[in-house]
């Protein structure tokens, strides 16, 4: 049995979806975040429940049951990432959702409820297999007047998509298939996100084609799934959704840091993984720093070498003696293809030329380089290779080679 849940745990971390899904590990941590979200859709849960059997609560009704929930859900492992918020500031966030939306909707008569945290399921078909899909929709009613279903989803985070993303979303899709199987006379459809914290909804629907393409991808991102499954690699994605996971202490990626974060200064410097890292990173210091004094030794052997070739040529030398090594000068034929940049027209007569001869594939492109290692080979016809020198510049590469006595 997948979900959307599922696929987004194994898109966002491989070895995420290994620990809760194959492995069934649950933890007593909490992100703050969740925690506020499931308190206010208890709230907006019991609010719909109550109009179904006529009974208006008042907002001071929901905020009231809105802090006993708190109160009675509230545990020493919900945690908090960012720093300076403390559990008032998010209590008040939620607090202020409720009454927004309350303000916002009242008396909720917009359209008729079918089913509040409504289980759907849907059917895959993936040849002659099939894949069930299921998931919990916030709220679903029915609009009698345009006579079209409305699948409501409730987000307290602070992020407000753009109508883009909102038109790709995943999620109240794949609850549109499903009600649509559930119910084949059903036409109509309006995807509803309520984003609370900014108190504004955004609107989206699906036509036919989007459904069957989104069929072909979450078929697609099963096939992934069920693959990693099958080579056991369940790989760590790190990003910074990390820092709100709640199996970061047990991660290949993490469990060593968050184990260190717990140690007194003396039993940290003790531990054998902290002794490599500054082993490691001491000869890495170490090696930046030979790699700048060899930086500085090649521009020094530069300068000398610009001399030694000089002083050869005034003395008409091709060796230089010295004590226990000597220096050979080699003068070789040398050329330099034009580039595009600098002699766009010589550069085009030139790939001209190659392309007529049938050459221009041998070099994949008008480059010195590429032009001197097909040449050197030999197989290139003299009237070719004559044509090419008359269109490159010539001249003498000067060489030096330090040989032991």
């Amino acid at each position: 049995m997948y979900s959307n849940s599922r696929i987004e745990t194994f898109e966002q971390c491989p070895r995420k979806y290994k620990f809760r899904y194959v492995e069934n590990i649950r933890t007593k941590t909490e992100g703050i975040e969740a925690f506020v979200g499931k308190r206010v859709h208890e709230t907006l849960e019991k609010l719909y429940r109550d109009l179904k059997i006529t009974k208006m609560d008042s907002p001071e009704d929901l905020l009231l049951f809105y802090e006993s929930q708190w109160e009675k859900n509230w545990h020493g492992k919900v945690t908090i990432v960012r720093e300076g918020i403390t559990p008032g500031h998010y209590f008040g966030l939620g607090k202020q959702c409720i009454a927004d939306y309350y303000k916002r909707l009242y008396p909720f008569n917009q359209a008729k409820t079918l089913g509040l945290e409504e289980r759907i399921e849907m059917k895959l078909k993936d040849g002659d297999k099939s894949y069930t899909v299921q998931g919990y929709i916030d709220r679903l009613a029915w609009d009698p007047a345009t006579e079209t279903y409305e699948i409501h989803d409730y987000k307290t985070g602070s992020t407000v998509p753009t109508q883009e993303d909102a038109d790709q979303d995943r999620q109240l899709a794949l609850y549109q298939l499903g009600i649509a199987q559930r119910w084949p006379d059903a036409k109509k459809f309006k995807l509803i996100w309520h984003y609370l914290a900014s108190d504004k909804d955004m609107v989206s629907s699906r036509s036919q084609a989007d459904l069957a393409s989104l069929e072909k991808e979450v078929i697609e991102a099963i096939h992934r799934i069920e693959e990693e499954s099958k080579l056991g690699r369940w790989e760590v994605r790190v990003s910074r959704l990390c820092e709100w996971c709640e199996y970061k202490a047990m991660c290949p990626a993490w469990k060593h840091p968050v184990a260190m974060e717990v140690l007194s200064p003396n039993a940290y410097l003790k531990d054998t993984g902290v002794q490599l890292v500054q082993k490691y990173a001491a000869l890495e210091a170490k090696k930046a720093d030979l790699q700048a004094d060899i930086k500085t030794i090649a521009q020094e052997q530069s300068k000398i070498e610009e001399a030694a070739l000089a002083y050869a040529q005034n003395e008409n030398l091709f060796t230089i003696d010295g004590p226990e090594h000597r220096l050979v000068i080699k003068n070789e034929d040398d050329f330099r293809a034009p580039t595009k940049s600098e002699d766009p027209f010589a550069w085009e007569l030139l790939r001209t030329t190659l392309k007529t001869a049938g050459k221009l594939e041998d070099v994949s492109t008008v480059n010195s380089a590429m032009l001197k290692f097909a040449m050197r080979k030999g197989k290139w016809p003299a009237d070719v290779v004559k044509s090419i020198m008359g269109l490159v510049t010539q001249g003498v590469k000067k060489s030096m080679t330090l040989v032991k006595k």
